[in-house]
């Protein structure tokens, strides 16, 4: 009897083996000869799912993206604090400083490749509206354009933070990274916003 293979799942295994090595070695470094070695098969199947490298890192990236959406995104409906809910962008752990190690590497790539570009504009602004959902659900702030500007500003805060630990780990451990995202939350909107969670 034939293998029931789950391609959908498989797919998200190369891609996911795609993001790794984008973390580990760059977007230079990271060859589907090697993907194809880690995933147990040949370069023809990593090319049976992707039509292109390009399609590959696409995917990778893509996917890292919606799954920290989904991490924030479940983190508001829970009521979870706003300053936890934000802080799940940052690189606390192993996991998040993969992730920003493949977002900083395809920021460079957005500058010269147009669907790149396209990509990431979609996905900022995506995430603008993630953190202006947060913020909205804590009741500290009505809908309008000044809690929009505040989302976009604690956005930029936490990339910032972000890319500072990436290149100074040393310097910016994990809770230096939440000491100074919640100083950004308590300008914006004050220190019981950032410590308190969303009453259901």
């Amino acid at each position: 009897m034939p293998k029931i293979v789950n391609h959908e799942a498989r797919r998200q295994d190369v891609a996911e083996i795609a993001a790794r090595l984008i973390a580990s070695v760059g977007i230079e470094g990271t060859k589907v000869r090697d993907i194809a070695r880690i995933a147990g098969c040949s370069t023809s199947v990593v090319s049976h799912y992707f039509s292109s490298k390009h399609d590959l890192l696409l995917s990778a990236y893509r996917q890292r993206m919606e799954q920290t959406v989904v991490r924030i995104d479940t983190a508001t409906r829970r009521g979870e604090r706003l300053l936890d809910t934000l802080a799940a962008v940052l690189p606390l752990d192993t996991r998040g400083n993969e992730n920003w190690r493949i977002w900083l590497a395809f920021w460079g790539l957005a500058t010269t490749d147009a669907t790149f570009l396209q990509e990431q504009r979609r996905r900022s602004r995506e995430a603008v509206d993630l953190f202006h959902r947060a913020i909205l659900a804590t009741g500290a702030m009505e809908e309008g354009a000044h809690s929009f500007n505040v989302a976009q500003a604690l956005l930029s805060a936490a990339s910032g933070i972000a890319a500072q630990a990436v290149y100074d780990p040393e310097r910016w451990t994990a809770e230096r990274q939440i000491e100074i995202l919640a100083l950004h939350i308590n300008a914006h909107l004050g220190s019981s916003v950032a410590a308190a969670a969303v009453e259901s």
